[in-house]
């Protein structure tokens, strides 16, 4: 069943278990169509780029005893992230270390339930060649430069960075929940059962409830190729 948000009605809202043929988790339902469309784009660029994916689902947390951050530090997160994951490859170059060139793709909402702040789900696409764990948070030294040593110290380096803040100041407000990666290939018999499995644990991005609307900030986004 589709109709219009009443709070946007440029907004058209997916109510059941699935869409184009796709799975839903009806109990979130109602879901927006536009998300849906352009959480589905994502993932099919992703895997047509590495026929093996790694997808890694976290939760980015805003302290609350903190002056909310501007609406730019989402932005500044994903460019300080793909900046960290050059980094890392450029280094494991220089160790003559084998690499493999990873492109970097994501899905994200905004959202604010009963929390004091707003939060933040994440989904991150690399080559699963590239990488496969997500790690602790842990830091080490690479030819005498402190460096993140995987993707969970990554994450965490980059949403202090993007929100001014140390690294000390950033505990907690990274969460990781149960069964977070996804790992998808194109070549092996479960790969529709993989990418279907995926879509519906990302679509929850995509449901209309706590969702704040009119106030000037986007509340979903994705990358851009």
């Amino acid at each position: 069943m589709r109709r219009r948000h009443p709070q946007n009605p440029q907004l058209i809202l997916i109510h059941g278990d699935e869409w184009n043929g796709l799975p839903l988790n009806p109990k979130h339902a109602p879901y927006i169509e536009s998300y849906l469309s352009q959480t589905l784009l994502t993932l099919q660029r992703a895997v047509t780029s590495h026929f093996r994916t790694v997808a890694i689902r976290f939760d980015m947390r805003l302290p609350v005893h903190r002056p909310e951050p501007d609406s730019g530090v989402i932005s500044r997160f994903f460019e300080g992230l793909a900046g960290r994951i050059e980094a890392d490859q450029r280094c494991k170059r220089r160790e003559g270390k084998r690499v493999h060139d990873s492109d970097f793709r994501y899905v994200w909402v905004r959202e604010r339930s009963t929390s004091h702040h707003r939060h933040y789900h994440c989904c991150i696409l690399l080559n699963g060649d590239a990488y496969y764990h997500v790690g602790s948070f842990i830091r080490a030294g690479c030819l005498g430069v402190n460096r993140d040593v995987n993707m969970a110290s990554r994450i965490r380096g980059a949403w202090s960075a993007a929100m001014r803040c140390s690294w000390e100041q950033s505990s907690g407000l990274i969460h990781f929940p149960n069964n977070c990666v996804y790992h998808i290939d194109v070549n092996s018999d479960g790969y529709v059962w993989q990418f279907l499995e995926l879509f519906k644990r990302v679509s929850y991005f995509s449901k209309a409830d706590t969702k704040e609307y009119g106030m000037g900030f986007k509340t979903f986004g994705s990358s851009r190729h």
